[in-house]
């Protein structure tokens, strides 16, 4: 059985209750029909005429025509189309009505930065016991809000279909984020359609061609207005935005935050590959009923290729305001690790949070999935683009570890 998108399909185990929103007249990605059920999460009849509607159309495009997706995935897709779309009027009706300034906010931001797979998310969670830090959390990216309050259990914010993103290959199931957990901000950019994600759970290579050929500082800056409204919420610390999507478009992002400074994770682009093309194929799986490995390695080789030749990786255009660190430092002296990097935001690090680190470290390590083997989707007979190797040797040696800054 064809389990693509047809109208009127319906999927193995998976109730009419959860599907119901799928299928309509036309195109199941129709912009009226994804503003009509914003508006219903917004509980407003109006809404202003949706921005960046091109990037909406692009990713719409490349759904419908290259994803293959289920109707799970075509549900999937319907719902966080209309979440994005929410968030945005959101951001919008705070800050068009003068409640949020965002050039009073972002200033001081950090940036940790790093191909897949450079141990940004331990990193991140090791920085979020820091309270003089602050790093957005997945309640807040949701639902981004100036008002005040703890986090509560919202209807509206449970995912049906979470169960399958986490799924893992030999039936072991990964653990969603809990909601307070610290969360990467690129999906900040999702409510502007400018999801640099979005290639790793959907085969929508037009649509991250696309987006690569788009100048990215509207997108940025609408990133910049998201940011102010969450931080307009929680006062006080720096903000510190950690994301390996950010590498692919720094230069947008530099543009926005020009005082930003920047920390780069560098690491061995090879496991870098292994690691997005694992993950990139697990979550296509999801919500598509045709996935070929070896293509999703092929496609990610390319784009990190492309990103690696971005001067971005290479010289010194944003000046002092940078720090590179080596993967291999971060997994074998964690603590030294932060230390340098607390000293390079001049932001203090006593020895009571020192002692949170080392016991958050002590917990992700236990779930830590490991280092994936750059020969897991055959990467020995690809053909990388060259600048893999140029990186290779302009990065790895200079941390003396040969060819494998593994």
């Amino acid at each position: 059985m064809d389990d693509r998108y047809d109208g009127h399909a319906q999927v193995r185990g998976v109730g009419d209750e959860r599907l119901k929103h799928a299928f309509r007249s036309g195109s199941p990605f129709s912009l009226h029909d994804i503003l009509a059920a914003a508006r219903q999460q917004e509980s407003e009849s109006t809404a202003p005429v949706p921005r960046f509607v091109p990037a909406f159309r692009a990713l719409a495009e490349s759904l419908m025509e290259e994803a293959a997706l289920t109707p799970t995935g075509v549900a999937v897709a319907r719902q966080r189309l209309a979440l994005s779309l929410a968030n945005q009027l959101r951001v919008r009706r705070l800050v068009e009505s003068g409640r949020v300034d965002p050039e009073l906010y972002g200033n001081d931001a950090v940036f940790v930065v790093g191909l897949p797979g450079t141990g940004l998310q331990w990193l991140q969670r090791l920085l979020s016991r820091h309270p003089g830090l602050n790093i957005p959390s997945v309640w807040e990216v949701a639902r981004p809000s100036t008002e005040w309050a703890p986090w509560r259990r919202d209807p509206s914010l449970v995912d049906p279909f979470a169960d399958r993103l986490w799924e893992r290959p030999g039936g072991t199931a990964g653990h969603p984020p809990d909601p307070g957990a610290p969360c990467e901000d690129h999906l900040l950019l999702s409510y502007a359609f400018h999801a640099l994600s979005a290639p790793v759970e959907y085969c929508v290579p037009g649509y991250a061609d696309w987006l690569e050929s788009q100048d990215a500082t509207a997108a940025y800056a609408f990133h910049r207005c998201a940011l102010a409204v969450i931080l307009e919420r929680v006062h006080g610390g720096r903000p510190v935005l950690v994301s390996e999507f950010h590498s692919l478009r720094l230069d947008g992002l530099l543009s926005v935050y020009p005082g930003a400074r920047i920390i780069r994770v560098h690491r061995d682009p090879m496991a870098s590959l292994a690691n997005v093309a694992e993950i990139s194929t697990q979550r296509r799986r999801a919500w598509s009923g045709r996935v070929d490995p070896r293509a999703v390695k092929a496609e990610w080789a390319r784009r990190l290729g492309r990103a690696l030749a971005g001067p971005q990786w290479y010289d010194a255009s944003v000046g002092s305001r940078v720090l590179d660190i080596a993967y291999a430092e971060l997994v074998e002296v964690p603590l030294l690790t932060v230390r340098r990097i607390c000293e390079f935001m001049d932001t203090p690090l006593p020895s009571s949070v020192e002692h949170r680190m080392l016991a958050e470290g002590d917990r992700f390590a236990e779930d830590f999935p490991g280092d994936l083997s750059g020969d897991y989707f055959g990467t020995a007979d690809a053909r990388l683009p060259d600048i893999f190797h140029d990186y290779r040797e302009s990065y790895c040696r200079h941390w003396g570890v040969g060819m494998a800054i593994q």
